[in-house]
């Protein structure tokens, strides 16, 4: 009768986690998304204009890195488009796990690696770590998120 008890108590509560958590995930993932593609942008930008100020870039990369740890978690079974139609996750975030994981360690550590060379000023390190991210983003975009039109 206990075990029975609880199972019906977890069957009503598991719903009720997803619920919770579904609108929630999709606008933190969303948001820190968002902050991702403004600090790329923003440097980019600083290296076009001929005259980068790396003070700008650098908080850029602080945005960068502390933006790319919090990715890994942004994605629990069920948020999906099963969850919210507008999603761009591909399935293959749930069907590949070990490389999701694998494609977002690439992402923290270029992110990590483009702070420590803004660090040292080296405008050519520091340009060759953003290329980095760079490449780790668009790892991602092409495995794990549904092209853009």
């Amino acid at each position: 009768m206990k075990l029975a008890h609880t199972a019906l108590i977890a069957a009503l509560l598991v719903p009720a986690v997803a619920f919770a958590a579904g609108p929630n995930i999709y606008k933190a993932r969303h948001d820190n998304f968002e902050a991702m593609g403004r600090a790329m942008k923003g440097t980019a930008d600083q290296f076009k204009s001929g005259n980068p100020d790396i003070a700008v870039i650098r908080a850029n990369a602080a945005v960068l890195a502390a933006a790319a740890p919090k990715v890994a978690g942004m994605f629990p079974k069920g948020t999906g488009v099963e969850g919210n139609p507008k999603s761009e996750a591909l399935p293959a975030i749930w069907q590949k796990p070990a490389d999701f994981a694998a494609a977002n360690k690439r992402l923290v550590d270029a992110t990590k690696a483009f702070q420590a060379a803004t660090a040292t000023g080296d405008m050519t390190a520091v340009q060759g770590a953003f290329g980095a991210v760079g490449g780790s983003c668009k790892n991602c975009h092409e495995s794990f998120r549904k092209p853009r039109a």
